[in-house]
């Protein structure tokens, strides 16, 4: 064979390499058939085809139920804050719409919801606003996105499970009537809220009656403006024609009466604020009428710092206050412990010294006291936890009761079981002195007895009819220091005649009616020891 130059080349020898006229190095390699293993590749790759075309089935059902699933995940996350299928805002359809956008909607309804008013041949054009009335766009937006949520979770997402929001979107009797009656040139006289104030004793709440007016309702305006805003705009309101007439408040005597069960509800049992599980105090009838006011339209919108329960609006920022200028400069970081006097049954005669914990409030840690206890006041109990210290206080009790002995005449007044002074007496005639033996029908009664009636001085008289027939007469003047102990009309008093302690002891001798007479030196000491409700046992 030849090269491209003419010259002749030998048969190559495998692998060998030769030179070229050029002096370039040619590698020569040992020729090889690719026929029969190309066939074979080709039927190999024939077979793996083969059996893929066999099993991509399930990787496309797999695909296919991903994108299922991804459709119902994001099904599942869009409908958390966008109202659920089958749900409809007094009738309107509202799936799939955001709580901003149903609110935007109510709010446009609310505006555009003018009312053409005629009154003796004249017109006016009158709106909600007009007529004082508000509608909480974002607390009806809220329901209509929270409807359905509590059904079950394939209920949620069934468009056939159908769900109306119905909730009114202004109280219609709350319209005033002022703007109606000047528009249509109407001199109204203008009907007087009742009012909810608190009691003279401070510890409750009253209601001032309302009075009524007269002048053109707005009531009839109203109704027509919701009726409107009911089709979310889309039907304007019709006309109204209004008469003059006797015109009812807004806080009508039924919404303030509605309001002060509310209040008394919540005076009887209050919101505490807390330091850990420790009351420091509470939202007492004071608090409660200091920050808040009654609402007769319960759909009005609330101000950034309200909240309600029915009527009663409470305000964050007023009961805040209240606290930083009555509540807080009574709390004492040093604790003085309370004082009362008891009975015999641990029941309070006197208080001799209140008492209060010593708190500590961290630093800071009572800044969103008033917004926490709205809430907590709109849910009708609760607590307000703050944190702090607190060294409790005690209570110290000093009991006190009374014996009487009929058989050695004495009365016996104790201070927390330890005698404190003994007195002489003279008891009902009927008791034996030595025994105390009730022998006849004037006799001091035994038993366990509380003082129940005191009186400085009274004029005491009776007649008794005695078991041989006699009566028993007297009527006494200005007897002195009474303290009765038996619902028979038995008492612990002055003796009658001007007798001393020492005088009654060498009298040695029973002389009442069934009354315990003691001397008149130490009778006024005994009415003020002896407290009303202290115990006293008389005995034989």
């Amino acid at each position: 064979m030849t090269d491209n130059y003419g010259q002749t080349m030998g048969t190559p020898q495998p692998g060998v390499a030769r030179s070229v006229s050029d002096g370039e190095t040619t590698a020569v390699f040992t020729p090889f058939d690719v026929a029969q293993p190309i066939q074979e590749i080709d039927d190999h790759t024939l077979k793996v085809r083969h059996g893929r075309r066999h099993v991509i089935w399930p990787w496309l059902v797999l695909g296919v139920v991903a994108v299922f699933v991804a459709g119902l995940g994001g099904g599942f996350w869009f409908f958390q804050s966008h109202a659920l299928p089958g749900v409809t805002l007094w009738g309107n359809p509202v799936m799939g719409q955001s709580q901003s956008h149903i609110a935007e909607q109510i709010d446009d309804a609310v505006g555009n919801a003018t009312v053409s008013v005629n009154y003796e041949g004249k017109t006016a054009k009158v709106s909600l606003k007009d007529l004082g009335l508000s509608v909480d766009s974002d607390a009806i937006a809220s329901d209509v996105v929270n409807a359905k949520r509590g059904d079950a979770w394939w209920q949620q997402y069934a468009f056939w499970v159908k769900k109306n929001v119905t909730v009114t979107p202004a109280t219609a009797d709350a319209a005033d009537n002022a703007t109606l009656n000047a528009k249509l040139g109407v001199n109204e006289v203008k009907p007087v809220d009742a009012k909810v104030q608190l009691n003279a004793d401070g510890n409750g709440f009253e209601v001032v009656a309302g009075q009524q007016g007269e002048g053109l309702d707005a009531k009839p305006v109203a109704q027509a403006a919701l009726t409107s805003v009911k089709t979310l705009g889309n039907e304007p309101a019709q006309a109204v024609t209004v008469a003059l007439k006797n015109t009812e408040p807004a806080v009508t005597d039924a919404v303030a009466n509605d309001a002060k069960t509310t209040l008394d509800a919540l005076v009887a049992n209050p919101v505490t604020i807390k330091v850990t599980d420790h009351q420091i105090a509470s939202i007492d009838a004071p608090a409660l009428a200091a920050s808040t006011h009654i609402e007769a339209n319960k759909n009005a919108k609330l101000g950034s710092n309200e909240t309600r329960s029915g009527y009663v609006v409470f305000d964050a920022t007023k009961l805040q206050q209240y606290y930083v200028d009555s509540i807080k400069p009574n709390l004492h970081t040093g604790r003085e412990d309370r004082e009362v006097i008891v009975n015999n049954d641990g029941d309070e005669l006197k208080v001799i010294k209140e008492g209060h914990d010593g708190v500590t409030v961290a630093s800071g840690a009572d800044a969103h006291i008033g917004q926490d206890a709205v809430e907590a006041l709109a849910q009708g109990s609760g607590s307000v936890t703050v944190e702090g210290t607190v060294d409790p206080m005690q209570t110290k009790t000093t009991k006190r009761h009374v014996v009487v002995d009929l058989s050695d005449g004495k009365v016996y007044a104790y201070e927390n079981d330890q005698l404190i002074k003994t007195m002489n007496m003279s008891a009902g005639e009927g008791n034996v002195r030595g025994t105390g033996q009730c022998t006849g029908d004037l006799c001091t009664p035994t038993g366990d007895f509380k003082i129940w009636l005191k009186y400085q001085s009274q004029d005491m008289s009776g007649n008794l009819t005695l078991s041989d027939g006699s009566s028993s007469k007297w009527d006494v003047k200005d007897v002195g220091f009474v303290n009765y102990f038996s619902k028979s009309g038995c008492a612990i008093h002055r003796i009658v005649s001007p007798m001393s302690d020492a005088a009654i002891g060498a009298m040695n001798a029973n002389t009442s009616h069934g009354c315990v007479g003691i001397g008149w030196d130490v009778a006024e000491w005994f009415y003020g020891w002896c407290l009303d409700g202290t115990s006293v046992h008389v005995q034989a």
